[in-house]
């Protein structure tokens, strides 16, 4: 594997997310709901989607684990991640409800600008039917 020593959390990561897709795409193919009648074309979509899920399987492993631009991002990805400085709990907490807050008001203030809008729509309804 190329560079295998470097980045093997993201690489292994990838890899169980890979396996992941593979087995929802398989799964979900091969024991979808049958129906009376309908088991040949059952049969068919599970072999597609078994086709499908050996495709991604494939090609994530080549992508996570032998293509040189793929495995170096993969790399760099986390190296970056080890220099990120992660906020203190209380630093967190406090942007988080800080966040809550502005999203409750802009939430007040579109309700708002729509009742608004509503009144003055309403107004011009029976203006029109007026004339």
């Amino acid at each position: 594997m190329y560079k295998w020593p470097q980045g093997r959390i993201v690489r292994i990561v990838c890899l169980l997310l890979t396996a992941l897709v593979t087995f929802d795409l398989a799964y979900n193919g091969a024991y979808g709901p049958l129906t009376a009648g309908e088991g040949t074309k059952q049969f068919v979509v599970g072999i597609v989607f078994c086709v499908l899920a050996f495709a991604a399987l494939v090609s994530g492993l080549v992508a996570a684990g032998f293509h040189p631009k793929a495995v170096d991002f993969l790399i760099e990805v986390e190296q970056e991640m080890v220099r990120v400085e992660w906020p203190a709990t209380n630093v967190l907490i406090r942007s988080t409800l800080i966040i809550a807050v502005a999203i409750v008001v802009m939430a007040v203030m579109i309700l708002g600008v729509d009742l608004v809008n509503l009144q003055f729509l309403d107004l011009v309804r029976w203006l029109g039917g007026k004339l």
